[in-house]
């Protein structure tokens, strides 16, 4: 069953429209308000048996079956309240974010920019928007997609610099193209906002070693390493600071850490390896390299 975080999006919009109703809507939506979804879901559909063409029903509807965790249902009778009703924004954007959340990229991106266009304040469907851009690439194809994606995210970033994971993003978009200064600056602000989200500190770790500043990166990563102590890609990314800076046995130790944690991490041991390498333990250096081999994806080489 959906959080109830996920719950909330749906709540304040449904019962909003249906207040003031006198159909049975009302009283489903009461119940939903209660968080008595089974019960919501019966008075709904019995609602629904008599006015199948009410958007404010139909939407009630699709947002218990969310909150049921029936989500391809629920996909259905929200689409079903925007073709009744496509221009009330509150519809459009509940579709979007529920095919968003379905990972649906490609079907989400037209139903955001509608959301968007209705309601341009809505900084949560531009953030959706910006998202579905970028994992739709491949789907969609088109073409001036991170121009779309940094037009979404540098309104969220206007309007509301301190949005949940806005400058995430942005870096996560600046990394992609290369603009690692941007990136930098986009992982530092996030780090400020979210001072113990280590997978942010881990990210401006590795920016900072490719623009080869390996002992800002030893600062961020080691912070990272104490708020997530179990998190493998931290270490791997540390242990690749410290070889860079010269401190091989801090790269060794990490490295160690890093394959404890994750056996299965190919690109840990290819690095241990080089750090065995390093300190002159050919027997050890290829040990791990026969396990990167083993563990290796076919495609792609070692990093």
């Amino acid at each position: 069953m959906p959080s109830v975080p996920f719950i909330a999006l749906f709540l304040a919009a449904t019962l909003s429209a249906v207040a003031g109703q006198k159909s049975g809507c009302a009283e489903a939506a009461e119940s939903y308000r209660q968080q008595q979804y089974s019960q919501a879901l019966a008075l709904a559909g019995k609602s629904l048996e008599t006015e199948g063409d009410n958007a404010a029903c139909l939407h009630l509807y699709g947002s218990i079956l969310a909150s049921l965790g029936r989500l391809p249902q629920a996909e259905e009778y929200l689409a079903k309240a925007v073709e009744k009703e496509p221009g009330r924004p509150v519809y459009v954007s509940d579709l979007g974010k529920l095919l968003h959340d379905q990972k649906k990229y490609a079907e989400a991106v037209p139903v955001l920019k509608r959301a968007v266009e209705l309601a341009p304040d809505n900084l949560t469907a531009r953030m959706m928007l910006a998202r579905s851009y970028v994992f739709s690439f491949n789907e969609l194809k088109i073409p001036n997609f991170v121009e779309l994606t940094l037009e979404q995210l540098n309104y969220v970033v206007a309007k509301d610099p301190r949005f949940p994971a806005v400058h995430h993003h942005l870096a996560l978009v600046y990394i992609n193209t290369g603009d690692l200064e941007k990136a930098e600056q986009e992982l530092r602000a996030e780090a400020r906002l979210s001072p113990r989200n280590a997978q942010v500190r881990m990210e401006l770790g590795e920016t900072l070693l490719k623009r080869n500043d390996a002992k800002s990166a030893i600062q961020e990563l080691e912070i990272a390493s104490k708020d997530a102590p179990g998190m493998a890609p931290v270490f791997f990314s540390l242990s690749k600071a410290y070889r860079a800076d010269g401190q091989q046995n801090q790269a060794l130790a990490a490295g160690q850490r890093c394959v404890e944690l994750d056996p299965g991490f190919p690109t840990c041991h290819y690095l241990l390896g080089q750090i065995y390498r390093d300190l002159n333990q050919p027997e050890r250096a290829r040990e791990q390299f026969d396990i990167f081999q083993q563990l290796k994806p076919h495609s792609g080489p070692a990093n």
